[in-house]
């Protein structure tokens, strides 16, 4: 990808200034920096049409709504290859505040309010693929201990939503008072305690901070809720840790 092929695609109105390869890079995308004379872009190649758990056209549809909510940035261009979206300056953060939990929280429950129509996240299925692969002691307890998860959240209602399913804080861009999510490969149908669960687990809340964090988001929780918070913490946990083992 270069300048040249990108003036072919006819897209911008502007002309095209820089364009570079970005320093950190994911697993699914070749990711550049494009800069017009007026706006900067985000470019992103996708490695594969289809990977796991990876439908590219559901990605470029929640993303687009997720802009009509002002959740994320706007979507310039997409195609089955590649997507070029508004670049957003601002800040990510590893430890948050107390009014970045709020935010987020808030955020959150945005999201989970986008209505979407695709299949469900299945964790079962996960579990079954790293148990085929995976086969060294330390997987095989991993993945144990996240099926007896499964089997105790069965006692539980499932509240299904659309899911990020990847609250890492990369994808978390706080600027001000504001929060915006990036990158919606992974977006899906699943309980909401797997959101939930990975922003405790990502920012490392403690209790107190968790709490706070289900307190702004449901207002008034239960018991229960934090037993099934507490069951999604460790399968997100470990799907994680599976997951880096796989890549």
């Amino acid at each position: 990808m270069n300048i040249e092929q990108l003036k072919n695609f006819n897209i911008f109105k502007d002309e095209i200034k820089s364009f570079e390869l970005l320093k950190n890079q994911g697993f699914n995308n070749i990711s550049y920096f494009l800069k017009t004379s007026t706006k900067t872009y985000i470019l992103r190649v996708f490695k594969s049409k289809q990977s796991v758990n990876i439908s590219r056209e559901f990605e470029y549809k929640i993303q687009k709504e997720a802009y009509k909510k002002g959740i994320s940035s706007k979507v310039l261009f997409f195609s089955e290859n590649l997507m070029i979206y508004e670049f957003i300056e601002s800040l990510h953060k590893s430890k948050i505040q107390t009014v970045d939990i709020k935010n987020l929280a808030l955020k959150l429950k945005k999201i989970h309010k986008i209505k979407a129509k695709t299949k469900i996240y299945n964790l079962k299925n996960d579990l079954i693929k790293y148990e085929k692969i995976l086969k060294d002691s330390q997987s095989k307890k991993l993945i144990k201990e996240s099926n007896k998860s499964l089997i105790s959240l069965k006692t539980y209602k499932k509240d299904l939503v659309l899911n990020h399913h990847d609250l890492n804080p990369k994808n978390i861009i706080f600027k001000n008072q504001n929060i915006k999510i990036i990158d919606w490969e992974y977006s899906g149908l699943n309980d909401r305690f797997f959101d939930l669960a990975s922003i405790c687990i990502e920012f490392s809340l403690n209790k107190k901070r968790e709490e706070l964090f289900l307190k702004f988001y449901f207002k008034n929780y239960s018991n229960t809720q934090k037993d099934k918070l507490k069951l999604f913490k460790t399968i997100y946990i470990n799907i994680c840790k599976l997951w880096f083992k796989m890549n």
